[in-house]
């Protein structure tokens, strides 16, 4: 499998090590040690951005809504096991956490993981009474002309939520089918996910329509008329 990579933040060594690693295994890999590298690289066709927990003395999650406003590139960041970085993170767009110290080659499987799992949507279009999803782009369409990215892993939800409607789609199953792992330890990144796509998919997130929890059991998509 193919891909470009981009290595943000972090020391050169950390960067150095992860680029060597990623190249072994035939990605394309760029370096970033900037806020307005990152910034810039991210948004020029890469597929996955691994980024420090800071750059610049800016936090992962400020530099993850600036980079979502501009692309739906996968993205991993890299922090300490400590305080509330990794929701802060996954609250503003990353796909994954890793806690450091990690082992490289864990690392690189995350990102093989994400970009296999990004595969294209069996749908083009789905036409929600006040908004449409482009699925090829990942871009939500309202009408009054407002466009939100899915990142990866919220494409990744929704797509399993689809497929079929007006189903349970259980904790278990998201979690094999989005994070290939066991749901115990995914339930809040879950909750994370399913709360940023009520966001960008319902007209009044605190109240959705679309996007319901099935008590004890997972989540369900609920067509309330044809889904085109």
């Amino acid at each position: 499998m193919t891909g470009r990579i981009l290595v943000a933040g972090g020391s050169e060594e950390c960067r150095q090590d992860l680029r060597s690693a990623l190249e072994l295994g035939g990605y394309l890999v760029a370096e970033a040690d900037t806020v307005a590298e990152t910034v810039q690289m991210a948004s020029e066709q890469q597929d996955v951005v691994v980024m420090d927990s800071s750059i610049d003395g800016i936090s992962a999650h400020h530099l993850c809504r600036t980079i979502r406003t501009k692309t739906s590139v996968g993205i991993i960041v890299i922090g300490d096991r400590t305080g509330t970085c990794a929701i802060d993170a996954l609250n503003a767009g990353a796909d994954e956490y890793v806690a450091s110290p990690f082992i490289v080659p864990e690392l690189v499987a995350r990102v093989r993981a994400l970009l296999r799992r990004v595969a294209r949507p069996d749908r083009e279009e789905i036409v929600l009474q006040d908004r449409t999803i482009d699925m090829r782009s990942r871009k939500v369409r309202g009408n009054d002309g407002r466009v939100s990215h899915l990142t990866p892993k919220e494409f990744l939800v929704l797509r399993c939520l689809l497929n079929p409607v007006n189903k349970p789609n259980t904790h278990h199953h998201l979690a094999q089918t989005v994070w290939q792992r066991d749901a115990r330890g995914e339930v809040e990144y879950m909750r994370v996910v399913v709360k940023q796509l009520r966001r960008k998919l319902e007209p009044d997130p605190e109240n959705p329509r679309y996007i319901l929890t099935e008590r004890a059991i997972g989540y369900r998509f609920h067509a309330p008329s044809r889904v085109g």
